[in-house]
């Protein structure tokens, strides 16, 4: 679907670019503009790598060419078995997706990639802007979401949050220890969770980053406003409902390896993890 936003218009050689049409707009920085003068958090996320899978030829190539005006790298496919070769085949920062992808069902997609750990944070495009399909996006594992139409300078600003985001959740995977409970054993290194029998836990990585939030608290009741902004960051847009749904979920899960008793509800609070650490 080609966007439609004020900021989209025609230069004189008939190409199409990103540019306020009040004004003229200065060219953006060569990406190989040296980081010198960039605030600390575009230096992060200015050479990131992007993948672009929109079905819109229009879309893919005015993104590309705003996205690599600001520095970063995109590669553009036109469907998910696309998409999957270059995730796997090549490191990617993060994905741009649109939910109304026709060609394959881009929700089952954005699913397929949540349940696979170390798959890159995904941003998902979308005509539609209800906030029960805002809401199943980020369920789904979605770690943002833009109704098109949109301003391209209020993407590139969130889809720096969610580079930054991802950096900073790296980091602190990699200092997290293994955590033990109950005879359960969750790696956050590793995204592996064992019951008490040593069987591994089938999560999804949404799923994961929910009881590893829960855990990491244990012994002290978490708000859903908290558990939001522990799984999804700061910039996460969704209802109570979607968490409490999510719990459902994982809680169903832990159920079938005997932990049923590790999630707690305390009424009009939100959830405790009652195992000890």
């Amino acid at each position: 679907m080609p966007l439609a936003h004020p900021e989209l218009r025609p230069n004189p050689a008939g190409a199409m670019r990103f540019g306020r049409t009040d004004g003229p707009v200065a060219p953006p920085a060569p990406a190989n503009t040296p980081a010198t003068g960039f605030e600390p958090s575009t230096r992060r996320t200015h050479d990131a790598r992007i993948a672009l899978l929109d079905e819109d030829q229009q879309t893919r190539d005015l993104l590309r060419e705003y996205l690599e005006g600001q520095g970063m790298h995109v590669i553009s496919v036109a469907n998910g078995q696309e998409l999957r070769q270059l995730i796997h085949h090549e490191p990617i920062d993060a994905v741009i997706l649109d939910a109304m992808a026709r060609s394959e069902d881009s929700l089952a997609l954005l699913r397929e990639m949540a349940e696979q750990p170390g798959t890159p944070p995904v941003m998902l495009l979308s005509a539609v802007a209800s906030d029960i399909d805002r809401i199943v996006g980020l369920e789904l594992g979605a770690d943002d979401y833009m109704a098109k139409p949109f301003n391209p300078r209020e993407l590139l600003a969130r889809l720096r949050v969610v580079l930054r985001r991802s950096n900073a959740a790296s980091v602190r995977v990699a200092a997290t220890p293994v955590l033990s409970f109950a005879g359960w054993v969750l790696d956050p290194t590793f995204y592996v969770v064992r019951d008490a029998a040593g069987r591994d836990v089938d999560l999804t990585s949404g799923e994961f980053k929910l009881l590893h939030a829960l855990a990491g608290h244990a012994g002290q009741v978490v708000s859903r406003e908290a558990l939001l902004k522990l799984v999804h960051g700061d910039e996460a847009e969704a209802f109570d409902r979607a968490i409490d749904v999510a719990v459902s979920r994982l809680r169903a899960k832990l159920v079938r390896h005997g932990g049923g008793a590790l999630i707690r509800t305390v009424r009009g609070e939100g959830y405790l993890f009652a195992a000890r650490i």
